[in-house]
């Protein structure tokens, strides 16, 4: 009868690594610093009750924190007010000087103006309910032309807060567009 194949006993990987580490070291076992080397592999680093807990408890304080920040109401952010550009053939000087009588005249006040960013912003006139604030940028695109992007924020107050509103639309910016255009002629006229 022939002779049947029967699987050998599956030997342990790790007693077989441990037979050639014992050969390589060739420690003796009573010499001082000597290890026993166990029939099973142990950790990298063993783990203490306390840091278990330490690992559990910064674990369930993140999970309470992401669950009670979307729980929490966040405000919305304030929606970006309506900007209208353009294009003018003028120094940027006299495009703030244009700007500012103009802003003036519709009785804005005098505004704020930043010559590093080229950007203007008056302040808040209130009106009852209704609070307008303009804000201007000129930006350098040749050595002739700017453009000049405004921005009118309207806002009215609810019970508690200012909320925006979108109040003007194209045509109006577009007015005022060309009041600052023929602003812009009378300071190049003065100027010369």
């Amino acid at each position: 009868m022939p002779k049947m194949w029967r699987p050998q006993e599956p030997t342990d990987l790790w007693q077989f690594l441990r037979q050639n580490l014992k050969k390589e070291l060739s420690l003796p076992g009573d010499a001082p610093g000597a290890g026993h080397l166990s029939n099973r592999p142990r950790p990298l680093r063993e783990r203490g009750r306390c840091e278990s807990r330490v690992i559990l408890t910064l674990i369930a304080f993140f999970f309470l924190s992401v669950l009670a920040g979307s729980c929490s109401h966040f405000y919305d952010p304030l929606p970006e007010s309506e900007k209208v550009s353009q294009i003018y053939d003028a120094d940027e000087k006299i495009i703030v000087k244009a700007i500012t009588r103009v802003l003036k005249d519709h009785d804005f006040g005098k505004p704020r103006v930043e010559p590093d960013n080229s950007r203007l912003e008056t302040d808040y006139v209130v009106q009852g309910d209704w609070r307008t604030k303009v804000v201007a940028t000129i930006e350098k695109i040749s050595p002739k032309k700017r453009e000049v992007t405004l921005s009118v924020v309207t806002e009215q107050k609810s019970s508690s807060q200012w909320q925006p509103k979108k109040v003007l639309v194209k045509e109006q910016y577009d007015k005022l567009f060309g009041e600052i255009e023929m602003q812009i002629y009378r300071e190049m006229y003065e100027r010369e």
